[in-house]
């Protein structure tokens, strides 16, 4: 139905707190599942909730000017595809940047704090700053997301996906 989910749907809650290490789930009070609670009316809006509704998006993108190796695969209109830079790889196509980052073993999803801005970048692993900076180009924040992978043979991944505000332009650099 127009406005209705259909399927199931989980809400979840919590708390974070990255500078004293706590990440707790917080239940739900009767108040929350109200229909027009706050956090309803804004998941409602267009990206609410983190979602967006253009759909998913193929992967494999990400370009940046401090990159050691670049190449171009052919697959964007004279622009480049791949590389490396300082700790990362990353790759592009017409419609979004991939970062992939190596993490430790036993990194879990409270360990990660990312934030998306339509311009700028910033990746914090356990802790650490690995990039903060400006992005070569406008992000749709609403659409951008990441995720931790199991590689084989690699161990884990972190993996940051960029959805392009304007699709089918290259990037001229990922990150500086």
């Amino acid at each position: 139905p127009p406005g209705g989910i259909c399927g199931d749907a989980f809400v979840g809650r919590c708390h974070d707190d990255e500078m004293a290490d706590v990440w707790e789930r917080v239940d739900f009070t009767v108040e929350d599942a109200d229909p027009r609670a706050d956090w309803c009316e804004q998941a409602r809006k267009h990206g609410g909730g983190g979602g967006g509704s253009s759909g998913p998006r193929s992967l494999s993108g990400l370009l940046n000017q401090n990159a050691g190796t670049i190449t171009n695969g052919g697959g964007n209109s004279g622009g480049f595809d791949k590389g490396e830079g300082d700790g990362y790889k990353w790759s592009q196509n017409d419609e979004e940047v991939e970062l992939r980052f190596p993490v430790a073993a036993g990194t879990k999803a409270k360990y990660v704090k990312i934030n998306f801005s339509r311009t700028t970048l910033k990746v914090i692993v356990a802790g650490q700053t690995l990039v903060n900076g400006e992005l070569g180009g406008n992000a749709e924040v609403e659409d951008s997301t990441w995720t931790i992978e199991e590689i084989k043979h690699k161990g884990k991944e972190l993996c940051v996906t960029i959805c392009k505000k304007e699709e089918g332009r290259t990037w001229p650099f990922v990150l500086r």
